[in-house]
């Protein structure tokens, strides 16, 4: 009987390894990474993906995109990398990984202070990139931002990366629950921002100077932006109204502009981007190579 049982568990044992072995991951590929670096070995090839930088959002951290990042990891879409935290003097200090031979890195930026003014996130992400192309010699990113991560990412492209070497080109950006007009919510779904076929009934300070600098964003950069609603009548996902959020149609070239929206309790602003749905409309998107 002993002898069955122990020849039934080591047949549920080999199947499970198996079954384990034929699902690829990139889970573990950072550990591998490691062993060669600590060993000087360094990889012959190049990873034809670009790095995808995560921005977190006002009040976030480094957990923002954390589980997105083991989920990608997961499925065998991306590699989990580097982490830069960026203090409030610019300097750097970075963990974790980056190998060229990398299945489509991924890199969270994160900064010491999470609760500081756009502009300040914009300098302080200017030096994270120029860590990314000097340091790590990585020419090309994607951009996924969170919330306030998005308005960060545009203050940047405005006002540091327009026509500059000094940084990494950006050919994707992926905004989530981004108020590019404010966060002004009511439970009626009517506030004075509200869009018309024309743009906004009113214009937030931060996207009156967004549009100013409008032709600063590059022509050919591609844009996903996600958006959420609750569906509760707020027209909003919770913070940030679906107006605002879909404000961005006017902000970037309508050829290469995408809006998806997402609607119902997993909308809600804090579990965008921890919803699969999210997680797939990202992944088609920078799979996509037109």
């Amino acid at each position: 009987m002993k002898k069955k049982r122990g020849m039934m568990i080591g047949a549920i044992v080999l199947v499970v390894v198996l079954l384990f072995m034929s699902f690829r991951t990139t889970l573990f590929d950072p550990l591998g990474f490691r062993v060669k670096q600590a060993l000087n070995i360094s990889s012959s090839t190049s990873s034809d993906d670009e790095p995808i930088v995560f921005i977190h959002g006002f009040d976030g951290s480094n957990w923002t995109f954390f589980t997105t990042t083991v989920r990608y990891s997961a499925t065998n879409f991306a590699t989990r990398s580097l982490t830069l935290l960026v203090r409030e003097n610019g300097d750097i200090e970075a963990s974790g990984v980056y190998d060229k031979g990398m299945k489509r890195p991924m890199i969270r930026v994160n900064f010491e202070n999470p609760r500081s003014i756009i502009p300040n996130n914009a300098t302080w992400f200017s030096k994270a990139m120029d860590t990314l192309k000097s340091d790590y010699g990585i020419e090309k990113v994607d951009i996924v931002a969170h919330s306030y991560g998005g308005l960060t990412f545009v203050n940047f492209l405005q006002k540091y990366n327009y026509q500059s070497d000094s940084y990494p080109k950006v050919d994707k950006f992926t905004a989530i629950g981004t108020p590019f007009n404010g966060s002004s919510v009511s439970s009626d779904g009517e506030t004075p921002y509200d869009l018309t076929a024309t743009g906004p009934k009113k214009e937030s300070a931060y996207f009156q100077e967004m549009m100013k600098r409008k032709a600063k964003i590059p022509a050919n950069l591609q844009v996903l932006n996600i958006v959420g609603d609750l569906d509760d009548g707020s027209r909003s996902d919770g913070p940030v109204a679906v107006d605002s959020a879909k404000s961005a149609a006017f902000l970037f070239s309508k050829n290469d502009y995408r809006e998806v929206l997402f609607t119902g309790r997993f909308a809600q602003h804090s579990w965008l981007h921890a919803n699969i749905g999210v997680d797939r409309e990202i992944k088609a998107f920078l799979e996509n190579n037109n």
